[in-house]
């Protein structure tokens, strides 16, 4: 029996880091931790730099990623888990598509 797979998307809000191989690296890293909890269809658009219009925790330059991926609503728990512990990560939205 195969678990039922709902399609979500995912928005990473990031401290503006001096890097951007880093950067990089910690979107490999997000896109490698949803295949490990069975995502498939993963996708993933990268913002360098971006300005916001008001400050998250006294930032206004910030990096986002904007993930799309298929996988069980299970999975999500440990997946924003995971969001909750990066000390780099400001704010995080996800969604369901319909």
């Amino acid at each position: 029996m195969t678990t039922k797979k709902n399609s979500y998307t995912c928005v990473l809000i990031f401290k503006e880091m001096a890097n951007n191989t880093n950067f990089q690296l910690m979107t490999f890293s997000y896109a490698q931790f949803l295949k490990k909890l069975g995502a498939s269809d993963i996708s993933a658009i990268t913002k360098n730099e971006y300005q916001l219009a008001y400050p998250l925790q006294k930032s206004t330059d910030v990096k986002f990623i904007e993930f799309s991926f298929d996988v069980s609503p299970q999975a999500l728990k440990t997946f924003t888990q995971r969001l909750r512990l990066d000390e780099l990560l400001l704010r995080f939205f996800l969604t369901k598509k319909a």
